[in-house]
């Protein structure tokens, strides 16, 4: 994966798109999920991702837990 150094531009990008990601899953932009959602748009982004409305509305990984009652 690369990892490049952001520019101004591009973390205002991922800022927008999580804003965005946050309303679209109707999740909180301060909480946990969000936190792991912003994880997962730098993901993305460094593996090519730019358009900001893919990166706010596209899909993501999310990982399936031991889900024992």
């Amino acid at each position: 994966m690369d990892h490049r150094i952001l520019s101004d531009s591009d973390i205002d990008l991922l800022k927008r798109a999580l804003i965005h990601r946050c309303k679209y899953l109707g999740i909180s932009p301060d909480g946990a999920a969000a936190h792991t959602a912003a994880g997962e748009l730098l993901e993305m982004f460094q593996l090519g991702w730019s358009d900001e409305r893919q990166l706010a509305t596209g899909p993501i990984a999310i990982p399936i837990g031991n889900n024992s009652h």
